[in-house]
């Protein structure tokens, strides 16, 4: 029987190459054939006149999708950061939120500046005072690591819990005044929440009725994106044992959404999870085993206010809340005393995410 003859080197590696080469070709088919589109989604949003935007805004990235395209959007978006940043900087002599936390009083306040206090001041009330933004000083006063969460040495929680709390903040037409000297508060949470709304109302302005816009950990999206689904946006999950971070999608409609807390940041004591999170009324940590909320609700203002406030309150709290608001959907990471973590999302909301729900 006669033997074919020896294949040469050269051969083997083209009949490699050409296999490899066929297998890349006949793997980009079927991912395409998967999204159901030939083009990749950088064509498609291109196609359907999609534009983006990044940036940062008060040190925290920004993201800005919408479409169609209109002209002088960013000349008027970016004007509008430019003054927002100006009005909630904490850093600027010229800025009043920097004067109102190094001085005793403001004599001829502004409108906007009283109308934003009294604001904040009610927000704050609506959330019992679970949502302080005045409570900052009280986290000088605490280190927290993987094992603890301990008083710093020489700190009366005391002392710092008299500086909190917005009813310290005196206002009239006249004159703003301040109760206790070293009463300081932070709006940069708040501002971002408030800048979205803005920039939410100029596209709108212009005739842009489909955007996601994001700051930091706030979304507001309206409409769909550029394939004719709604505006997705991207969350992390525990996987079952607790441990390894997962990512999903939550499909938003017409809706702004924030996240508190992070259920990686987190310490043992008396066989519970706790967050690294100061109750601001107690200037002690909380005392329950909620470690992350995020909150959809109308608008990215709302959202983090309940956010951070149902962090402070706890989950059985939040679970009492999210059952007699039809209002709002919220999705929270929890330990209960001796298990592990558990994932509830509210009932209305499972349909709208990527990934199931036991």
């Amino acid at each position: 029987m006669k033997f074919p003859p020896k294949m040469s080197p050269n051969a083997k590696k083209n009949i490699l190459y050409s296999l490899v080469l066929l297998g890349m070709v006949l793997l980009v088919y079927l991912y395409r054939n998967s999204t159901g589109n030939t083009g990749t989604g950088e064509e498609i949003a291109r196609k359907n006149g999609l534009i983006s935007w990044e940036g940062k805004f008060m040190e925290q990235p920004y993201l800005f999708l919408y479409y169609p395209e209109r002209a002088n959007v960013k000349a008027k978006l970016d004007s509008l950061l430019s003054h927002q940043a100006q009005l909630y900087a904490m850093d600027s002599p010229s800025s009043a939120l920097y004067q109102i936390n190094r001085q005793d009083s403001i004599p001829k306040p502004s409108k906007d500046l009283l109308t934003l206090l009294r604001m904040v001041s009610q927000d704050s009330k609506n959330s019992e005072n679970s949502w302080d933004p005045s409570s900052g000083i009280l986290y000088e006063g605490w280190s927290f690591s993987s094992s603890r969460a301990m008083i710093k040495d020489s700190v009366e929680i005391s002392a710092l819990l008299e500086n909190v709390g917005m009813s310290n903040f005196i206002l009239s037409d006249t004159l703003i005044r301040k109760a206790k000297k070293r009463l300081k508060i932070n709006l940069s949470d708040y501002s971002q929440t408030l800048t979205l709304a803005q920039v939410a109302i100029q596209l709108q302005k212009l005739g842009i009725q489909n955007f996601f816009l994001q700051v930091g950990k706030y979304t507001l999206a309206k409409g769909v994106n550029e394939r004719q689904e709604l505006w997705k946006l991207k969350i992390k999950y525990p996987d079952s044992l607790g441990v390894v971070a997962q990512e999903g999608w939550i499909a938003l409609q017409n809706s702004g959404a924030a996240t508190a807390g992070d259920f990686s940041q987190s310490y043992m004591q008396d066989s519970l999870r706790k967050a690294w999170v100061l109750d601001p009324q107690t200037g002690y940590p909380v005392n329950h085993g909620l470690l992350q909320t995020t909150v959809l609700a109308k608008t990215p203002k709302e959202a983090a206010i309940l956010a951070q406030s149902l962090l402070v309150r706890g989950w059985q709290d939040a679970i009492r809340i999210d059952s007699v608001r039809k209002d709002i959907e919220m999705i929270l990471i929890y330990n209960e005393k001796g298990k592990g973590l558990t994932l509830y999302v509210s009932p209305e909301l499972k349909s709208f995410l990527s990934f199931p729900i036991q």
